[in-house]
C-alpha cells in the first residue's frame, strides 16, 4: 500500500510539473522554406513568400535548409509594455548545427549543443536566440546545417519567464542527478556491507542514465568543455546501452532466473552476452550501421522478459517480484513511451522531458530497497539456518558441535585472565523406564522441562547445552569447586521438585551431576572426561545425587546395570 502511495505521488509531482510547463509555453509559428524555393543567403530568404506552415517544431524535410520562426502577435503584444527582449528557445536540438539570424542585424549566429565556442544566455537544455522588445513583429531566421530526423520543438517567450523556467530545470535535472549518485553511493555501500557484488552492475545502471542526463541536457559542456563535440551523442548512446545491458544482468540475479526459470535463462545469458560483443563492435563502425538498431531490438527483449518474469513473480506471492515491478516498470513503461515517439519521429513532448528522468530516479531508489529487503530476508534465513545447525530442535538449548566451540573458548578466556571454569554433567536417572511407562511424548516434555529448569539456573555467562539423550552440559564461568558444588546441588533440588509432575503426569524426575573444575593444561577433552567420570560415580551412588571429580581419577565410562 505504502509503495502504491508513493508511486501515485510522483505521478501527482509530474503531472503538476507538466501542467506548469505546457501553461508556460508561449506561443510560436514555424514555417518552412521548401528546398525549390531556397534562396541565396539571408537577404533573398527575407523576401522568399513560398513559406509553409509546420506548427511548432523545425524538422528535417525534403532537403529544405531554411526555416522561420515568428512571435504570434497575441503573446508579444500582451508584454510589449514591459520592452523586455524575448527568447526564441529550441528544445531537443541534441547533436543538431544550425545557424540563426535574428533581427535587427540578422548577422549569422551558431547554434549547437555541445560546441563550448557556441555561448548563448542561460542553460544548454535549450538553445536560445534573443529577439530585441522593439523587434518582436519581425521573425527569425534558422539555417539547418545537419540535424536528425527527430523534431525540435520551438517557443518564445520574455526573458525573465525564460531565465525563470530554464532555472527551474536545472534544478531539476540537478536534483536527479544528486538522488541518483546519493543511489550509487548507497548501493555501493550495501555492495561492501552485504556482499552483494551484483549491485555494481545496478551503480552502472545508475551511473549511465545520469551521464546520459547530463549528455542530453549539455551539461557535458560546463562538466568536461575539452569533450570533442561530435563524439557527445555517440558515447552518450554506447553509455546508455551498457547501463542497461548491467541492469538486465543485475536483474537477472534479482529474479533469480537462472533458478526458477532455466530454460529462459540461457536464451537470456546469450542475449546479454550478444548485446554485450555488438556494443564492443560500435566502437569500431559507424553508429549508423545496423548493429545499434541490432542492440535495441535485443534490449527490448531482455525488457519485456523480465517485466514478464517479474510478472509471473508477482502473481505467485514473491514480494520482491511485485517491488521489482514497481520500479522498473515504472522506468520501462516511461522508456517505451520515449522509444515510441522517437520511432515515429514525432519528437518528445515536455512533459516527457521531466517524468524520464525522475522515473529513473524513482525506479532506482525502489531496485534498491528491494535489493536491501531481499539481502535482509537472505541473511535472516543464514541465521536461522545457522542457528538450526547449532541447536537442539526439541529443547531449544546449543547442542553438541556449538558446545564444543563454547567451552573451548571459555577455557581460552580463563586462561588468559587466570580465572576459573566448572562444567556439570547432567543426566536425567531412569530415564528410559520413564519412556517406556509414558511413551515418548512424556519423554520429549520431560526433556523440555528439563531445559526450562537449567535456563533457570544459569547466568548470561554461563553456557548449557544438551549433550546427547537425556545428558546435559552446564560450563560455569569463573566458579571454583565449593560455588560450582553449591549450584549443582541447587539444580538437583529444583529438578526433583519441579520434575515431580509433567504436563499432569506423575514422573518424579531427578537428576545425577558430575562436577569438575578446569584444571592446568586441561582442554575440552580432559575436562570433559572428568566431569563424564564423576557422573559415573554419582549414578553409581545411587543417583539423585551431586559428585565432584578428583584431580587425579580417570575412570572409563561404564554404563550402570
Amino acid at each position: 500500500m505504502r509503495w502504491s502511495v508513493g508511486v501515485a505521488l510522483l505521478w501527482l509531482l509530474m503531472a503538476g510539473l507538466c501542467v506548469e510547463a505546457a501553461a508556460a509555453a508561449p506561443s510560436a509559428r514555424v514555417s518552412v522554406l521548401p528546398a525549390e524555393a531556397d534562396g541565396d543567403g539571408i537577404d533573398a530568404v527575407r523576401g522568399a513568400r513560398a513559406w509553409i506552415d509546420t506548427g511548432q517544431t523545425l524538422r528535417r524535410r525534403d532537403g529544405a535548409r531554411w526555416w522561420r520562426i515568428d512571435i504570434a502577435p497575441a503573446a508579444a503584444s500582451a508584454t510589449a509594455t514591459a520592452h523586455e527582449d524575448w527568447i526564441v528557445s529550441i528544445r531537443e536540438a541534441y547533436d543538431a548545427r544550425l545557424v540563426a539570424y535574428a533581427p535587427p542585424d540578422y548577422r549569422p549566429r551558431p547554434l549547437a549543443t555541445f560546441d563550448p565556442a557556441v555561448t548563448q544566455i542561460g542553460s544548454r537544455h535549450r538553445l536560445s536566440v534573443v529577439v530585441p522588445a522593439d523587434a518582436l513583429d519581425a521573425p527569425v531566421f534558422i539555417e539547418m546545417v545537419t540535424a536528425r530526423h527527430q523534431p525540435m520543438g520551438v517557443a518564445a517567450q520574455p526573458l525573465s519567464a525564460y531565465l525563470a523556467d530554464d532555472y527551474g530545470r536545472v534544478r531539476f535535472s540537478s536534483a536527479v542527478l544528486s538522488a541518483q549518485l546519493l543511489l550509487v553511493t548507497v548501493a555501493t555501500i550495501f555492495a561492501f556491507a552485504l556482499r552483494r557484488w551484483m549491485l555494481f552492475l545496478f551503480c552502472v545502471w545508475v551511473l549511465s542514465t545520469a551521464a546520459y542526463l547530463v549528455v542530453m541536457r549539455g551539461e557535458l559542456v560546463a562538466l568536461a568543455p575539452w569533450f570533442p563535440p561530435e563524439h557527445a551523442m555517440r558515447v552518450a548512446g554506447i553509455g546508455i546501452s551498457l547501463g542497461l545491458l548491467s541492469a538486465y544482468a543485475f536483474l537477472y540475479v534479482l529474479l533469480q532466473v537462472s533458478r526458477r526459470f532455466p530454460r529462459i535463462a540461457r536464451a537470456y545469458r546469450i542475449v546479454l552476452l550478444s548485446c554485450g560483443a555488438m556494443m564492443a563492435a560500435l566502437a569500431f563502425v559507424p553508429i549508423t550501421s545496423v548493429i545499434p538498431s541490432l542492440v535495441n531490438l535485443l534490449l527490448l527483449a531482455l525488457g519485456l522478459t523480465t517485466l514478464a518474469i517479474g510478472l509471473l513473480r508477482a502473481v505467485a506471492g514473491d514480494r520482491e517480484a511485485l517491488y521489482f515491478l514497481i520500479g522498473w516498470g515504472l522506468v520501462s513503461v516511461v522508456a517505451m513511451m520515449r522509444a515510441a515517439y522517437f520511432m515515429r519521429h514525432a519528437g518528445t513532448p515536455e512533459w516527457l522531458e521531466y517524468l524520464h528522468p525522475a522515473a529513473d530516479a524513482f525506479g532506482a531508489l525502489i531496485l534498491v530497497l528491494a535489493t536491501a529487503r531481499a539481502a535482509r530476508y537472505a541473511e535472516r534465513e543464514m541465521v536461522s539456518a545457522r542457528h538450526s545447525a547449532m541447536t537442539d530442535p526439541l529443547t531449544g538449548l546449543p547442542n553438541r558441535a556449538q558446545l564444543d566451540i563454547g567451552v573451548a573458548r571459555m577455557i581460552e578466556a580463563a586462561a588468559v585472565r587466570e580465572s576459573t571454569l566448572a562444567v556439570l554433567f547432567v543426566d536425567l536417572d531412569h530415564f528410559k523406564q520413564v519412556n517406556d511407562r509414558f511413551g515418548h511424548d512424556v519423554g520429549d516434555a520431560c526433556l523440555q522441562a528439563m531445559s526450562g529448569v537449567l535456563r533457570r539456573h544459569v547466568r548470561a555467562t554461563d553456557l548449557v547445552a544438551r549433550y546427547g539423550g537425556e545428558e546435559f552440559v552446564l560450563v560455569l564461568d569463573g566458579a571454583d569447586a565449593v560455588s560450582a558444588l553449591r549450584a549443582a546441588e541447587a539444580l538437583r533440588v529444583a529438578v526433583e521438585a519441579d520434575g515431580r509432575h509433567v504436563d499432569g503426569t506423575l514422573v518424579g524426575l531427578t537428576v545425577s551431576i558430575g562436577v569438575a573444575t578446569l584444571e592446568t593444561g586441561d582442554d575440552v577433552t580432559r575436562l570433559f572426561k572428568r566431569a563424564d567420570a564423576a557422573l559415573y560415580r554419582a549414578k553409581h551412588a545411587g543417583r539423585n545425587c551431586v559428585i565432584v571429580a578428583r584431580p587425579d581419577i580417570h575412570h572409563p565410562r561404564l554404563e550402570p546395570a
